[in-house]
């Protein structure tokens, strides 16, 4: 969902249908603290697929929602095609039939064959964009990863220096 607000560009990624929560209660009030597990699996942050975030101790943070939009932006390139749901020869399908550790371990060997995957036709240009974002993803989980602490520049280095220009000025017509 996204919409205009003072000159900004809002969006919020959601899937109300498919999505977990695993509330944490505080002594001193009954509030989430951002270390809940929220999410659908296949398209949750590596950071959060991990034991100690599921059991709740990892922070949920802005990158785990870059992250997570990453996943679904790759999802949507090879699994749809002109707006309509393959029937066959789906990609990833394995994603939906494992717990979060299966999935942890799914998601990592795709980004090590990521450039041999092939979008739909008409995703073509989407997934070169997933596949940059990706890369950083991939940056992120190494032996020394770096991740930006500051939402505002997770959002600038993940998600906005790869969309098309003419995207990022609401001209939506040119086949992306």
């Amino acid at each position: 969902m996204g919409y205009r607000l003072r000159g900004r560009f809002i969006s919020v990624l959601n899937d109300f249908d498919l999505s977990s929560i695993k509330r944490f209660l505080s002594s001193v009030e009954d509030a989430p603290k951002g270390f809940e597990r929220t999410g659908t699996v296949p398209f949750m942050s590596l950071k959060l697929l991990v034991p100690d975030a599921i059991a709740g101790k990892v922070e949920h943070v802005y990158c785990h929602d870059a992250e997570s939009f990453i996943w679904v932006l790759a999802w949507v390139c090879l699994r749809y095609g002109n707006g309509k749901l393959l029937r066959k020869n789906r990609p990833l399908d394995e994603w939906l039939t494992v717990d979060a550790q299966g999935c942890y371990k799914e998601k990592m060997a795709f980004l090590g064959s990521v450039l041999s995957m092939h979008p739909t036709p008409s995703h073509q240009k989407n997934f070169d964009v997933a596949r940059q974002c990706l890369g950083l993803v991939y940056g992120s989980i190494g032996p020394f990863p770096y991740v930006p602490m500051d939402d505002e520049e997770v959002f600038r280095t993940w998600l906005k220096n790869h969309i098309p220009e003419n995207i990022l000025q609401g001209n939506l017509s040119s086949g992306h």
